[in-house]
């Protein structure tokens, strides 16, 4: 019966991470594409029911499950990190989700959707430009670190691509929103993380 139960395991982690490994290289693609395109509206789509919004949510939110899941199912010791790393890893996970909340709160679940709902530079939002994306790429490296699984790293690393190119799609179409206020924001405001503006941020008391 323990034998059944693995087999069935491996198998349904196989099946997850293929399902996961389809759906990252045809999103990254589209993605590029974008880039390269920027007619095909990918990301930011051009609107809700669009079927760029559709393509773009069904295959993202897909990736997003996929990951946890096959970090869930996979066997870890592919690098055979320590468990003391791991652990570490699994807490910086968490300590970056609880940031990424708190600046999806800040902006607002409209403007994450893709909307133009107004330019938001105040708070965590003067350190960086991007943090939901830099949260979530450190949530998804950590999540490699702690699985320490080889579909897993794959599969985040896929994860993280995206939304590095999701950052820089989403530059033109707020400078095409919001014009010298963005231009401006950009100055000032680093894309990922201004450290130096956090620290003094943190220590003043």
């Amino acid at each position: 019966a323990g034998r059944r139960g693995g087999r069935k395991g491996s198998w349904m982690s196989e099946a997850l991470f293929a399902l996961g490994g389809a759906i990252g290289v045809a999103l990254s693609l589209l993605l590029v594409l974008t880039l390269v395109r920027p007619g095909l509206h990918i990301w930011p789509p051009p609107g809700p029911g669009t079927w760029q919004s559709y393509v773009f949510w069904i295959l993202f939110r897909s990736l997003n499950v996929l990951c946890f899941a096959v970090a869930a199912l996979t066997p870890s010791g592919f690098l055979g990190l320590p468990l003391a790393v791991r652990g570490l890893a699994g807490l910086l996970l968490a300590a970056s989700l609880a940031a990424f909340v708190y600046a999806f709160k800040v902006l607002g679940r409209d403007n994450s959707y893709g909307a133009s709902e107004g330019l938001v530079t105040s708070g965590v939002y003067g350190w960086t430009r991007n943090p939901q994306n830099a949260m979530l790429i450190v949530v998804y490296a950590s999540l490699a670190i702690a699985a320490d699984s080889g579909p897993v790293y794959l599969l985040a690393g896929t994860m993280m691509a995206v939304y590095a190119l999701m950052v820089l799609l989403e530059e033109p179409w707020l400078e095409a929103h919001y014009g010298e206020a963005y231009r401006s924001y950009c100055r000032s405001v680093p894309r990922f993380f201004h450290w130096r503006r956090a620290w003094r941020s943190l220590a003043r008391p």
